[in-house]
């Protein structure tokens, strides 16, 4: 796989990296997606430090994946109990 520079733009600033051509998309997707979690907190909390944005918008961002593992867990659980009844368990 060959790797390709990109740049993300999060609060105003460039940054630089390589990806392979497989993630770009969804790494410029993601980036944008931060960028705008970041522009949300940072125009909600006018004094916070670039730093403390970004600390923000990755808790905030581990939290919703948390959310999002239980649920699949859930559903998981669910389809179980499902199969089971089907299969009358």
């Amino acid at each position: 796989m060959s790797q390709q520079k990109i740049t993300v733009h999060l609060l105003g600033k460039d940054y630089h990296f390589a990806a392979s051509d497989d993630e770009r998309t969804s790494l410029l997707s993601a980036a944008d997606n931060l960028d705008t979690m970041m522009q949300s907190i940072k125009t909600n909390n006018t004094t916070l430090a670039a730093d403390k944005v970004a600390i923000m918008a990755a808790l905030n961002i581990s939290h919703e994946m948390m959310q999002l593992k239980q649920a699949q867990s859930n559903l998981s659980q669910l389809n179980e109990d499902l199969q089971n009844a089907i299969e009358g368990k």
